[in-house]
């Protein structure tokens, strides 16, 4: 962070003092004994009289000049080092500013090592550097100096570093903002770092205060985020615990919401009160959402005893708008959603927040389909976690524990619309998110909301605050409805893509329309000749008063074409419909974009291309006008000739690009495909592929062609693979859903791109890609080259070491061997580093630095809910087979014995050996296999404890990662049963879960639990919950993913407690019976093809001993791509 504060000012100004100062050319001659130069240099420096500032001026820079070209050697210099710093002690004395910085500068080069640094701070020159510091505020280059200085002390040796110094930092950064001094940031950044470095003396001298008093002050996301970090990073470790006070300290980034009354300067006039408090609001919001980024600050502000979210929450239930604005905005922000426009009107609030609404990201010109589908389409992902989902889990159940619902109950019944609308939307999010992502054990009974019901059904309060709770019922009931239908593609080219892929048959039907047809169709020429009257297409020209709905009602009217109708009318009907479609009339070509019928008309037009094509003959010839004409404007308009661009032609702004949609429907059918060869629509495309500015043509191609033949179309995909610009490489992500062996020879033709940002986009496909086996087998079968591709490529090829036939290939190679050994040594370090990076990018303002920078950038905007799956892990490919586990038997024992059960927790470097060693462990057990292993070195029960009570807080995080890795499988999720951990039993992509039969039986006793107010019988709340958990399955998501994983604990009595991470013992509770899987038979513990050293996990003890069991066939079954469970909670409380 302190890299922010050196911008190019303070260096300009640096430059200006060294160059612009007026100093006297001193000559320097390299060539003379370098102790001859010292001697002259010194002398001149310390003589009181007779040598003027400039000339002092110049022989300082002529000292660095020869410093740098003899060494450091302290015998080259012909002076001790206590003499030369004696000597230019006095600089730092010199009336003059710029001989001053001059010996500042003079002093920093000097400083090398720590025996250096220790003879400066024994001659007390840190004095000096404190008065330069404190120094009035128009010396900008020698306070400038003197930071520089400051920082080259941290960098040698920052537990040396002199309390003088401190002192006149944290006054600087105290009260520099009320005097307008320059240095302030950079005064606070030097405190972040040095904190970071030697606390103790920060914390001594109130360095902690500044910097929290700094947070309120600072608006700016980047800088408050850092600021904040810094105290959550000390209150990481026990051994810099001690330096923050948590209830007093940390909570004040919490007072300008829980102070009404708060003025964060006495100073402040009454007339920027408002001003001031606004502002204050917003370092407040950015504050406490960062501190909700990490695993410190979770814990320190959910913990028992610690008032620190039950503040917040109560800040709900107290009247007062402003304050619950902005925690409504602070909510939004924790929970990655985004905040709702400001309105009265429930719909138009919804729609504003619908992940599928318009962005100007989707425009052609722009990211496209592409951009669109990375937001619609979910991710292939099914056999790794979504580690985001864990931390939200986590997040969630401690507000919902602590009467988070209850106090939205309150905002949407007692506060005005607008406030309300948001409310009711923020309520309807996380109870959906709450029965996503959360065990039913801890979720069932939410949705019953006694509170808001009551409310709803009472006459005993006031008729305004029932007429609220009733309509905040009524928009809970839309928001459920808007869930169920799930993301639609906004734009016809995304729609166009998941209908060919998903179906290929019955194309007339698939069509997606904008109403719902309300004319009953009759099969009978009298109602389609009235019906073809009534679309007013036969006797009326103007063709957008035409009846549209009417015309695709016609177009799709059953056992009707033109081969089967030898009436005049149906040829005039398609004589009309031909000539409003072709380009040439420029009627349909002309309209804009955005028209309001714009969607309609090209619905109908392909509609209309089907219709044709099921004609034969007849419709043949309309066809093929149709088509040429197309065909002539697209060259015409698009690239054969170069002084031809798009904007004059309107391809960007009107319905003519939607030609293209035409042409894909075509595509999808092989009559229409010999068609197209016919007329040259192929070669025209070849031929523009070799044409320099035809981005967005090509774009429109690749997106709407069909490629499930082999044919011209994936010639022509391969062409504008290789030929065309870096971008093009991300259209062939979206046409082809499911990628045969052509569509895997293309990806990895494009690792070999000469463009970096080419190989590492085909890198990525292939990766989501694999996700599917079809497409893992196939690219084993093309035997492609990785290596060079750094460990991106590594971690794909490991992926070939989870099915046999890639296991088989890379072991005869003898790679697995060696990668064993690399792992051991070095990448098991690596992959916490990958894993913990992409949870920073996720989860803050980090963006990982750019190749060749080391500068770690960052932004101010925020990712809307991230995916963060879990990175391949060369033990969690090799637990697929029994050959593999034999290998890590070993391993296990290793990690088990010597990093889980003795951790070095002294030395970050011991911390991330453990976390290595705990994600090992936890891929290892992502599998039946593999888990057996885990039960017979007993090593989950250490996890657990770590989990629990481990003195550095983000090992903990580490540990909830690893146990929801852990329960991918279903055996997993019932070993860690017998130690009191809950699971979600779901799919990811299980939208409303249906409980289990079996569970039915729990309700009456676990709603026991709940306050009174929830006095629902069992039955009324079971079949509520069934019945509001019935799935509507996406047409695009054909695929079963695994769920997300957490730890959770099972709600008590006492709300206020965080239940998460705050026990003391396990509390063994009935555990969520999984759903029967298909096509899987689970075996009982007397099958006779169990062998008998294998056991069901319900034979487990929670204090078993150590089996010694080699490793058998899974006492379960094997594992299945969609056979993922995910989320454990915690039945216990836990210390912090």
């Amino acid at each position: 962070m302190a890299a922010s504060f050196r911008g190019r000012p303070i260096r300009s100004l640096r430059m200006r003092g060294r160059n612009d100062s007026g100093e006297e050319n001193v000559p320097l001659d390299l060539t003379r004994e370098p102790s001859e130069n010292f001697r002259e240099i010194l002398q001149n420096v310390a003589k009181p009289h007779g040598v003027s500032n400039m000339r002092k001026l110049g022989h300082l820079n002529n000292f660095i000049k020869l410093l740098c070209s003899i060494g450091h050697r302290e015998e080259n210099f012909g002076f001790t080092h206590e003499e030369i710093i004696v000597c230019l002690r006095l600089a730092l004395l010199n009336e003059a500013k710029e001989v001053r910085a001059a010996g500042l500068r003079a002093l920093r080069y000097l400083i090398r090592d720590t025996s250096v640094l220790q003879k400066v701070l024994r001659l007390q020159v840190d004095y000096l550097i404190a008065r330069c510091i404190d120094i009035q505020q128009s010396n900008e280059g020698e306070r400038t100096q003197a930071l520089r200085l400051v920082r080259k002390i941290i960098t040698v040796n920052a537990m040396l570093f002199p309390t003088s110094i401190t002192n006149s930092l944290i006054a600087v950064g105290t009260d520099g903002l009320q005097e307008r001094d320059r240095m302030v940031r950079a005064a606070i950044a030097i405190i972040c770092e040095l904190a970071l470095k030697n606390p103790e003396v920060v914390a001594k001298r109130g360095g902690l205060s500044t910097v929290l008093k700094s947070v309120i002050d600072c608006q700016l996301s980047r800088i408050n985020e850092a600021l904040i970090t810094t105290i959550l990073h000390l209150l990481n470790h026990p051994r810099t615990r001690q330096y923050v006070r948590v209830d007093v300290e940390l909570e004040q980034i919490l007072a300008p919401f829980t102070d009404f009354h708060y003025r964060h300067s006495a100073d402040t006039a009454e007339g920027q009160l408002k001003e001031d408090r606004e502002a204050r609001f917003l370092s407040s919001r950015m504050a406490i959402v960062a501190a909700f980024r990490s695993w410190s600050g979770i814990i320190n502000l959910c913990k028992a005893g610690n008032p620190g979210i039950q503040s917040l929450i109560g800040l709900l239930c107290i009247p007062n708008m402003e304050v619950r604005k902005g925690l409504l905005e602070v909510l939004y922000e924790i929970f990655r959603l985004p905040v709702p426009i400001v309105t009265q009107d429930f719909t138009e609030a919804l729609l504003s927040v619908d992940p599928a609404r318009f962005q100007d990201t989707w425009r052609l010109s722009d990211g496209f389909v592409a951009a669109e589908a990375k937001v619609v389409l979910p991710h292939r992902a099914r056999s790794r976690p979504d580690l985001m989902d864990n931390y939200l889990g986590f997040v969630l159940s401690a507000f919902i524990d602590s009467g988070l619902l209850e106090g939205l109950v309150e905002v949407v019944t007692s506060s005005d619309d607008q406030l309300a609308v948001r409310a009711t939307i923020l309520l309807g999010e996380l109870l959906h998110m709450a029965n996503t992502i959360l065990p039913h054990s801890h979720s069932h009974h939410l949705h019953c909301l006694p509170t808001l019901i009551n409310m709803a059904a009472s006459f005993d309060i006031s008729q305004e605050k029932r007429l609220r709770a009733s309509a905040a019922v009524n928009n809970l009931k839309r928001f459920h409805e808007k869930k169920k239908k799930g993301l639609k593609p906004h734009s016809l080219y995304l729609d166009h893509i998941i209908r060919k892929s998903v179906s290929s048959h019955n194309h007339r039907e698939s069509h997606s329309r904008v109403h719902r047809d309300i004319y009953v169709i009759k099969d009978t020429e009298e109602a389609l000749m009235m019906n073809l009257r009534d679309s007013h297409i036969l006797n009326h020209k103007q063709n957008l008063e035409w009846n549209w709905l009417l015309i695709a009602t016609i177009l799709k009217w059953p056992n009707v074409n033109l081969r089967n109708s030898k009436d005049e009318q149906m040829h005039k009907f398609v004589r009309r419909l031909l000539y409003f479609y072709k380009p040439s009339s420029k009627l349909y070509a002309g309209l804009a974009l955005d028209h309001v019928k714009a969607r309609q008309l090209t619905v109908v037009g392909c509609q209309f291309v089907e219709f044709l094509m099921d004609s034969d003959e007849d419709g043949q010839g309309y066809l093929e006008d149709l088509v040429r004409d197309m065909i002539s404007w697209l060259s015409s308009s698009s690239g054969l000739k170069p002084e031809r661009c798009l904007q004059s032609n309107g391809l960007l702004t009107t319905l003519s690009q939607h030609y293209f949609l035409f042409l894909g429907t075509l595509s999808a059918h092989p009559q229409g495909v010999k068609l197209l060869e016919k007329c040259g629509l192929f070669q025209c495309l070849l031929n523009l592929c070799s044409v320099k500015n035809q981005d967005a043509v090509l774009k429109l191609a690749v997106s709407t062609l069909d490629y499930s033949r082999d044919g011209l179309a994936r010639v022509i995909l391969s062409k504008i693979l290789t030929a065309a610009t870096d971008s093009s490489v991300v259209w062939s992500k979206f046409p082809n859903c499911r990628l045969h062996s052509w569509g895997m020879e293309l990806l990895v033709t494009q690792l070999h791109d000469h463009s970096k940002a080419v190989s590492m986009e085909a890198l990525d496909i292939l990766d989501e890609a694999c996700e599917d086996k079809a497409n893992l087998h196939a690219l084993i079968q093309l035997k492609p080259a990785l290596s060079h591709l750094g460990d991106k490529g590594l971690l794909l090829l490991l992926r070939f070491l989870s099915i046999p036939k890639g296991f088989s290939y890379l072991n005869e190679r003898g790679y697995v061997s060696k990668q064993l050994d690399k792992w051991q040594k070095e990448y098991n370090l690596k992959y916490v580093d990958l894993i913990e990076e992409q949870l920073n990018e996720a989860l803050t303002t980090y963006r990982k630095p750019v190749d060749g920078d080391n500068y770690v950038r960052r932004s101010n905007q925020r990712l809307q809910r991230p995916n963060v799956y879990l990175p391949v892990h060369l033990y969690g490919q090799l637990v697929h087979d029994k050959t593999g586990c034999h290998l890590l038997e070993a391993q296990v024992k290793t990690l088990s014995c010597y990093t889980v059960r003795s951790p070095m927790l002294d030395t970050w470097e011991g911390i991330k050996q453990l976390k290595a060693a705990l994600w090992a462990l936890g891929n290892i057990g992502s599998s039946n296999w593999g888990l057996n292993l885990l039960q017979e070195e007993n090593v989950i029960p250490d996890i657990l404890v770590l989990a629990q009570r481990c003195e550095v807080l983000s090992v903990r995080g580490t540990c909830v990662y690893v146990l929801g890795v852990i329960s991918k499988t279903r055996q997993g999720c019932e070993v860690l049963k017998q130690y009191g951990w809950d699971a979600v039993r779901h799919s990811r992509r299980t939208l409303w879960p249906v409980t289990p039969d079996e569970v039915d039986t729990q309700l009456t006793s676990e709603l026991s639990s709940v306050p009174s107010t929830l006095s629902l019988n069992s039955e009324s709340t079971s079949s509520r919950h069934n019945s509001e958990s019935e799935s509507q399955p996406s047409t695009h998501d054909d695929q079963s993913d695994e769920p997300s994983f957490y730890l959770h604990s099972k709600p008590v009595k006492d709300r206020r407690s965080f239940t998460i991470l705050a026990s003391t013992r396990f509390v063994r509770t009935r555990f969520l019976n999984s759903l029967s899987l298909p096509s899987k038979k689970l075996r009982s513990t007397s099958d006779p093809k169990t062998p008998s050293g294998s056991r069901t996990p319900t034979e487990l003890k929670t204090g078993s001993m150590r089996r010694n069991r080699t490793v058998t066939e899974p006492s379960v079954y094997s594992q299945n791509p969609g056979d993922i469970f995910t989320p454990v909670h915690s039945k216990q409380h836990q210390i912090v």
